[in-house]
């Protein structure tokens, strides 16, 4: 029960920092900023964001980090594939699968480094 408390937190932090980067993406987009631009912009934020989760999650847990990397990297790639087939209804594309597939590689990093990192205590 405590692991889902866990996991449930992090994803709730995970979907209000993914809202907030759509947004202001959205608000870019709007300005006139180039579409190539905000893509790389998304993609930046998304890596860190994931790293960053995978990282804080592994820090706390202090064991299994790649493990801890696949299982709450797989539940955020899992969201956003279902966001992107409801809201989105897009077909299966490679550099979709390229893109989740660096988003995991990432969460798996950030969940190794997180467990690797020393306490200042």
């Amino acid at each position: 029960m405590k692991k889902t408390l866990i996991y449930l937190k992090f994803i709730s932090i995970f979907l209000i920092i993914e809202l907030m980067i759509t947004f202001i993406i959205s608000l870019l987009n709007l300005l006139g900023v180039n579409s190539g631009i905000t893509t790389i912009i998304l993609l930046i934020c998304n890596v860190l964001l994931f790293f960053i989760l995978n990282f804080i999650n592994a820090h706390n847990n202090k064991k299994k980090g790649f493990l801890e990397g696949i299982i709450l990297g797989f539940i955020f790639l899992f969201l956003m594939f279902l966001i992107k087939i409801i809201l989105f209804d897009t077909g299966f594309k490679i550099s979709t699968f390229i893109y989740y597939l660096i988003l995991f590689i990432t969460s798996i990093l950030g969940g190794m480094f997180g467990v690797n990192k020393k306490s200042d205590k």
